[in-house]
Parts: structure tokens; C-alpha cells; sequence
């Protein structure tokens, strides 16, 4: 008996060592310690999302119930502002807060950038905006991350940053959809406003032929479009 056990014991220690390395999901990086809400978990995601498509952009929805991104007690109203150049080593997504079109248990940028052993590669674009977001009196910020993909996917997403104690971490984060570059961000308190490209539901997703004014407020972990103004665009 002892001789014909032993290679099933193999087997099964196999087995259990490849099914943990499948379960390794966006990378190592984490996001603990960065005043994140929630648990954060020890492995990332297999990326469950990677083959949804994103809605088509210029398309107004009906806005969904979002989780909640608890805020921490007794932070302090005089906590220093945020500053664009702290989001270049920011996590953008936690155990709670997902980028909608990549979501992990976790991510860090390392001077603006990200990317995964797929090939994913998650970059900070030069639109930020300062301003009070959360509902505190600490200043937050507020971003854009593009997801490039090994196909020909550009998904460009917002990100808001919380002001915890003076460092960012991640609050609500909202997809713009495929190849709709932004063009500026600003915070008028408690409201962001996005200046973007896009295009109509029934023109082809190769060129943008809008110029999308889209009003948001942070709703959970997401932001839900109040309003959005139209023009067009002739750049391609």
C-alpha cells in the first residue's frame, strides 16, 4: 500500500501548487497601508472582467446603486491638499474600488505607470484636478488612468483619490469607454467635469466625432453622470 499511495500524494501536491499559481490574478503589487477601505485580500483577481466589453460610449444610463467606499472617522479638515504629482506613485484600486474595465484586489502605479505579465499596461494621463469631492474639508484629487490592452483596447477611466491625512487613496472610479481620450478635468465642488472624445452609438469605434462636456458627482465607488453637452469633432 505505502507503494502505491505515494505517487497519488504527488499528484495531488502538484495539482494544488499549479491551481495556486492560476489564482494569481493582476500582479503583486498592494495596496496595503495606504489607508484603503476594506479588507485587502492576499491575491489578486483572474482578471474576471478582461472580456467584457465596456457600454458604447455617448450612451446615457440610468444611473445604478453603487457600493459603499466608507470614509474614515476623525480625519482631520486641515489635512494639507492633495497634489497631482502624488497620483504617479498612488494606488488606483483597492479590495473595494475597482477600475471598472481591469478590475484586481489591488494596484500601485510606479511613476505613473503599471503593468501586468499579460501585458496590461495601466498609465496615469496628465488631466488632474484638485477639489473638495468626498464631503470632508480635506482636498481630494481627481485623474484619468488609460488601460491599454495587447489588442487594440484604450480604456480611459476616472479616478477620484481621497485626501487620507495627506496621502491619496482610492474613492470612486468611473469608465469613459474605448478610445475616448479626455481633454481636461476640473472640480467644482462637489461636482467633476470631464472634457472628452467621443463619438455616437452608430458611428464606427475607429474615429471620435464628438466633444463630450460631461458633468459628474461621486455616487459610492463610482461617479454618476448628472449631465453631458455634445459638439462636434472633426479630429478623428
Amino acid at each position: 500500500m505505502r507503494h502505491t499511495r505515494m505517487p497519488r500524494l504527488v499528484a495531488v501536491s502538484l495539482a494544488a501548487t499549479l491551481a495556486m499559481g492560476l489564482s494569481a490574478g493582476c500582479g503583486p503589487e498592494d495596496a496595503s497601508g495606504d489607508g484603503a477601505p476594506g479588507a485587502q485580500s492576499p491575491t489578486g483577481s483572474a482578471n474576471p472582467s478582461r472580456s467584457a466589453a465596456p457600454p458604447p460610449a455617448g450612451r446615457s444610463q440610468a444611473p445604478t446603486p453603487r457600493p459603499s467606499s466608507a470614509t474614515p472617522t476623525a480625519r482631520p479638515t486641515t489635512a494639507a491638499a492633495l497634489t497631482c504629482d502624488q497620483l504617479r506613485n498612488a494606488a488606483v484600486q483597492t479590495a473595494l474600488v475597482k477600475l471598472p474595465d481591469y478590475p484586481c484586489d489591488s494596484m500601485r502605479l510606479t511613476d505613473g505607470h503599471w503593468e501586468d505579465e499579460d501585458g496590461v499596461q495601466v498609465d496615469l494621463q496628465p488631466q488632474c484636478a484638485i477639489g473638495h469631492l468626498v464631503g470632508d474639508g480635506a482636498a481630494d484629487a481627481v485623474g484619468v488612468v488609460k488601460i491599454t490592452t495587447p489588442g487594440t483596447g484604450r480604456f480611459y477611466t476616472l479616478v477620484v483619490w481621497r485626501n487620507d491625512h495627506g496621502a491619496p487613496v482610492p474613492f470612486a472610479t468611473e469608465s469613459l469607454g474605448d478610445r475616448t481620450p479626455v481633454v481636461s478635468v476640473t472640480v467644482t465642488r462637489p461636482a467633476v467635469t470631464v472634457v472628452y472624445r467621443t463619438r455616437r452609438d452608430t458611428d464606427p469605434p475607429v474615429a471620435n466625432t464628438l466633444t463630450r462636456t460631461a458633468v459628474y458627482r461621486v455616487a459610492g465607488t463610482g461617479l454618476d453622470e448628472v449631465s453631458h453637452v455634445d459638439a462636434p469633432y472633426a479630429g478623428g
